[in-house]
């Protein structure tokens, strides 16, 4: 398995205070079976000023702490979107995943539509590919689940946390993320972690949780297949999105991507 978000570099966001805690993380994800785990601390302008140079520095860094640990370790940054953000991928200053096309692209927790729509429009003239992190958390998504549906039909991919379809963050963020199942909007499944208690670098109980709406192959994917070709800047091809019916259908096995 491959996990795309985690807050792991220590002491630069609000993830890890220090070195040692960060490892035992390292050791939660590598022993739940993730064999790689992309570093991406928060970019929010005038909060967490992290640019590239600093996360590639931190992510060797902490490579050499964890040579006795079996997982590779990749820089990357989770951008909440904006213009100083857009600027900054634009002129190279963040990180995307792992120097590809791809980006963690954070939604401000209020949006204006349109604005993000310009945004994300801006990020596919530049070539580069968001990836929606959380978006079953955020505030607007949990009102109105149309404006992912208009992201995804833009070529963004969306990331869902596996926590949301535990229950971690309540019954309506877990009934979004089944939902974004349902529309095939759901096309990552990553940790989102910060530390090893309550949201620690672990994946398999979600994988095993998602397996009964949308059967092995497809859950499998969300944690290995898709995740691997973004690491290598490989073309990811989702499912054309759908709009559901009233009631909520359940698929097994479907080819999510090709």
């Amino acid at each position: 398995m491959y996990d795309l978000h985690a807050h792991i570099l220590p002491g630069i966001d609000d993830g890890p205070r220090g070195t040692e805690e960060a490892l035992a993380m390292l050791k939660t994800a590598a022993a739940d079976g993730i064999k790689g785990i992309a570093m991406t601390p928060h970019v929010v302008p005038g909060l967490h000023d992290n640019p590239k140079e600093k996360v590639v520095r931190l992510t060797e860094e902490l490579k050499a702490g964890a040579a006795g640990i079996e997982i590779e370790l990749y820089p990357a940054s989770e951008v909440r979107l904006s213009d100083e953000t857009l600027e900054g991928l634009k002129s190279g200053a963040l990180c995307t995943i792992n120097g590809s096309k791809y980006v963690l692209a954070e939604l401000p927790p209020f949006f204006d539509s349109e604005k993000i729509y310009g945004l994300m429009y801006s990020l596919r003239e530049m070539g580069v590919v968001p990836i929606i992190a959380h978006p079953e958390r955020n505030p607007m998504a949990l009102e109105d689940v149309e404006c992912l549906y208009e992201m995804a039909s833009m070529g963004a991919l969306m990331q869902v946390t596996a926590g949301s379809f535990l229950g971690m963050f309540g019954d309506d963020v877990k009934r979004l993320a089944v939902s974004m199942l349902e529309r095939r909007l759901a096309h990552v499944m990553a940790s989102d972690a910060h530390d090893n208690g309550q949201r620690p670098p672990t994946l398999s109980t979600a994988v095993r949780e998602v397996s009964k709406f949308v059967g092995g192959r497809a859950a499998r994917a969300m944690v290995h297949a898709v995740p691997e070709k973004i690491l290598k800047n490989e073309q990811v091809n989702p499912p054309e999105p759908v709009r559901p019916k009233k009631s909520l259908f359940f698929f097994s096995d479907l080819p999510f991507f090709d």
